[in-house]
């Protein structure tokens, strides 16, 4: 028999609440058993850069720092970080106590084991649904790791991973996507098609600034929160200011990094910013406001030869499915576009839109 047994999950109070990410107790916990930050992030399978993002985001969120980096010291939990583990493992210790485990027989030997792919690619939350929900019930394991689009394709073309996920601009942005071609070859890759979304400003509730177009935050003096450079919302953004004549050195914060859409979100919802540039969904999921300056595809690439592979056939299946359609739906500015669909350079790079009815 397989014992499972409760574990506590922390979230911000109101029924919209956003989650405490699942893997940050365990990094506090290595953290505070004396491990350096490069053990440590390895210990819950984080690359450094992705593990030092998470502690950053999700301090962001509750407002309040979790470790403390000193020069020739390492890192250390601040007395917030203590009183997280440990109320949490106090929580842990009353529930089991009041909360009987579940045994459940495990599966017949002869069942069959997942089909497994590795996933290096921009950061989505589609994919995470993916990921977390659609995946497991096809018989798919994903390894998913979130790098910045051109760092996710440079990854998959040095054989890291088996698919890459990337994302392009649907207007006309002369010269946008020449970064992304370096890394693919017609003849050796496939195109998969995923997901259209919505990117644009995000900003406080009420729009208290009165954003209007992108000038508005050089001649409003805003603080920016900006993606980190070489992911893909960094370099449409990027693409935005020049075609505004806007000199983004100038912007205020403009050199301050997140990594992913729900980091630069939370920034700003805890008032460190007055302004970032991200997709829709994560905004409305954090109560901002959102201004949409731009639709882009959302892509995932894969070698030629790997395209009607069982585990690559199983996840287009999937990508197209009644339930992943549901998901999009539930996330404002998405909308499926082609999604599982083999397609040639010429349709995946083209800059006229498709897909169902975007909810907004």
């Amino acid at each position: 028999m397989i014992q499972l047994t409760p574990l506590i999950r922390w979230q911000l109070p109101g029924s919209d609440g956003a989650e405490i990410d699942a893997r940050l107790l365990p990094l506090l916990a290595a953290i505070n058993g004396g491990a350096n930050l490069g053990v440590a992030v390895a210990q819950v399978g984080l690359s450094y850069r992705h593990g030092w993002g998470l502690l950053h985001a999700q301090a962001a969120l509750l407002g309040v720092p979790l470790v403390d980096m000193q020069r020739g010291k390492g890192v250390t939990l601040t007395a917030a970080g203590q009183q997280l583990l440990q109320r949490t493992a106090g929580a842990e210790q009353r529930l089991l106590r009041k909360a009987a485990a579940i045994e459940i027989a495990p599966l017949p030997r002869a069942a069959a084991k997942p089909l497994r792919l590795v996933i290096h690619a921009s950061h989505d939350l589609a994919l995470i649904a993916l990921r977390e929900r659609i995946a497991p019930a096809s018989g798919l394991e994903l390894n998913l790791e979130f790098k910045g689009s051109l760092e996710a394709l440079a990854s998959f073309a040095a054989g890291h991973a088996d698919l890459a996920g990337f994302h392009i601009p649907l207007g006309s942005h002369p010269g946008a996507l020449a970064p992304y071609l370096r890394w693919l070859k017609p003849r050796q890759h496939r195109l998969i098609g995923f997901i259209e979304r919505e990117q644009g400003l995000m900003l406080p509730p009420g729009n208290p600034a009165h954003v209007r177009a992108l000038r508005d935050l050089a001649v409003k003096q805003l603080r920016v929160i900006n993606r980190q450079r070489g992911s893909g919302t960094r370099l449409l953004f990027d693409q935005l200011l020049h075609e505004s004549g806007i000199d983004g050195q100038a912007l205020r914060g403009y050199s301050t990094e997140e990594f992913t859409h729900l980091a630069v979100a939370a920034t700003i919802a805890a008032g460190k910013a007055d302004a970032g540039f991200g997709v829709k969904a994560a905004a409305l999921q954090y109560g901002l406001e959102f201004k949409t300056l731009e639709h882009e595809r959302y892509l995932l690439a894969c070698r030629s030869e790997a395209a009607e592979q069982p585990a690559i056939r199983r996840l287009r299946q999937a990508i197209a499915s009644p339930h992943m359609l549901q998901v999009l739906r539930s996330l404002p500015g998405y909308a499926g576009a082609n999604s599982g669909s083999l397609l040639s350079f010429a349709r995946a790079f083209s800059t006229s839109r498709g897909g169902v009815q975007k909810r907004t």
